[in-house]
């Protein structure tokens, strides 16, 4: 069994636009997986095959997902980036279709990741907004956070059939809290999704450097992290900040 450093169990997770999972989840369980997390970012069909640049049906991605669960990569992550004006019409069904499901729906902010998705502060909703939609049709109630790390804010239904979250990095950012690096396939350690550049870990590695040596440069990377961009936008700093391309999430991932 793969372990932590402290030798606690490793959490493995994936996440995936889902187009595939049904047919893939019983290997990607035997092979060590522990869950999964579905981008899906509308329940109408002919919304999400606009939306998704791949012309895949919905039901592919909701078949995929009860596999999921039939194997126990639960409990599933569905997640949902809210455009205003594109999708946001989508809160309250998509809430409706996995409430009671045992599935974790989770709303994100359509952030400025990037620079290729033409973002605009006009098309944000924000989070508060999506809890009120969802309150007025299915009561909500505030629930505690698993860890204080954790970036979503979690949301109960008051009649005990399960939970949402909200994910509020534009409106609410969390940089402060933030304990999340990420590995391109290229070898380059991204310290935030709002990045212009990576450190190179792959030079380290083929130079010949042990484990020991690589867990110690990512500790100094680390703890000379300074990005907080969420928390600046908007400003001439964030403005300073970003003048460099900045990393596309399609790259880095989420």
């Amino acid at each position: 069994m793969l372990q932590t450093p402290e030798g606690r169990p490793l959490d493995l997770t994936l996440t995936t636009n889902g187009s595939l999972l049904e047919r893939k989840a019983r290997s990607l369980k035997d092979a060590g997986l522990n869950r999964v997390t579905v981008s899906l970012d509308a329940i109408d069909d002919a919304l999400f095959r606009k939306m998704n640049d791949a012309d895949f049906a919905v039901a592919d991605v909701l078949d995929g997902i009860e596999a999921a669960q039939a194997v126990g990569l639960a409990p599933v992550k569905v997640n949902m980036v809210v455009k205003r004006g594109t999708n946001d019409s989508q809160v309250v069904p998509m809430a409706r279709h996995f409430k009671g499901s045992g599935n974790v729906l989770r709303f994100i902010e359509y952030m400025d990741v990037g620079t290729s998705n033409g973002w605009n502060m006009t098309e944000v909703l924000p989070s508060a907004d999506v809890i009120a939609r969802i309150d007025d049709v299915f009561p909500l109630h505030p629930l505690d956070a698993h860890s204080a790390a954790e970036t979503a804010q979690r949301w109960g239904y008051v009649d005990g059939s399960g939970e949402i979250g909200v994910i509020s990095s534009v409106t609410r950012a969390f940089c402060g809290t933030c304990t999340r690096a990420r590995l391109s396939t290229e070898g380059k350690l991204y310290l935030c999704l709002f990045a212009s550049g990576g450190h190179d870990l792959r030079a380290l590695i083929r130079s010949g450097a042990s484990e020991a040596d690589v867990a110690s440069a990512v500790a100094h990377i680390w703890q000379a992290r300074a990005d907080r961009y969420s928390q600046l936008r908007g400003s001439d700093a964030a403005a300073r900040s970003t003048e460099a391309r900045r990393v596309e999430m399609s790259y880095i991932g989420g």
